[in-house]
């Protein structure tokens, strides 16, 4: 299913596979990648109840071990349309014989999409259901066109960030604690190139800032904002012409992880009945 928001200056397509962002336009321009298989074949995906991979594919949760597919599962799931009109709408995923089968928890997740006058806000809420305590990874994964030459193209951040980003081993899939490259020094600009993403992610995991925008050498480009996220992946298809900027509380298993879900690095964890609400706004600029 395909619904389409609409207001005076922006309009969106979103659908129910994955509740996935597919289109954003503001002032006619369009900001999302095109979703181009030959680079990736995805748009927005959202990431739910984990992010990236886990050590030696497996996880414990409450002593028994279960495998979580790779990004979660919510983002291959059919959302159910929920309030939908002409300016926002709000999708919703609950538990099923498939999701229990890797994640033993009972719960209600939903995405609520708004538009704004420079673009759109995007609100997943988390709400524990079981009677247990129950943790959970959740990010986004929005991919931003990014037109002519990407070495025009540099990230900003409101405060000066020293940001040494851990290496992503590819045979592996995992997070090296003590193997780093720095990419900022009590700066706030990084000039971009292909070549830092051809090992895969740079996860900041330690940044202070809460917002960041893409730009090229016209000043035009988006700002991510992200007041309830923990930490940010930027990340590329090899010398694909887009950029994704992506909130994320957790993220793929660390080398020195345990292997205890409960235990990953910026993993949320609610109590029974409790409910937890992450958003983040994209916003056009220039």
């Amino acid at each position: 299913m395909e619904v389409f928001l609409k207001n005076d200056n922006c309009s969106a397509k979103i659908i129910s596979k994955g509740a996935e962002l597919k289109s954003l336009t503001v002032g006619g321009r369009e900001l999302m990648w095109r979703a181009d298989p030959a680079f990736w074949g995805k748009t927005s995906p959202l990431l739910f109840p984990m992010i990236g991979t886990l050590k030696d594919g497996k996880t414990l949760i409450n002593e028994k071990e279960y495998k979580i597919t790779k990004h979660g599962f919510a983002r291959d799931l059919e959302l159910t349309p929920e309030t939908i009109n002409g300016t926002s709408a709000m999708f919703s995923l609950e538990q099923n014989d498939y999701t229990k089968a890797m994640y033993p928890f009972d719960f209600r997740f939903t995405v609520h999409y708004t538009l704004k006058a420079d673009g759109i806000t995007i609100t997943y809420r988390v709400k524990n259901n079981s009677e247990e305590p129950m943790p959970f990874c959740v990010g986004a994964h929005p991919a931003f066109a990014c037109d002519g030459d990407f070495n025009n193209y540099r990230l900003e951040f409101p405060k000066n960030e020293t940001a040494a980003v851990p290496n992503y081993n590819l045979e592996t899939g995992l997070h090296e604690e003590n193997n780093r490259r720095e990419l900022l020094k009590d700066g706030n600009s990084i000039q971009l190139n292909h070549e830092m993403f051809y090992k895969d992610v740079c996860y900041f995991d330690k940044i202070i800032s809460r917002s960041v925008t893409l730009k090229n050498n016209d000043n035009k480009g988006v700002r991510v904002d992200f007041p309830d996220f923990t930490s940010l992946g930027v990340w590329q298809a090899k010398d694909a012409p887009f950029l994704c900027i992506e909130p994320w509380c957790g993220s793929a298993d660390f080398d020195d992880c345990t292997g205890v879900f409960a235990e990953k690095r910026g993993i949320v964890i609610l109590q029974h009945d409790e409910e937890k609400a992450f958003t983040y706004s994209i916003s056009a600029i220039g």
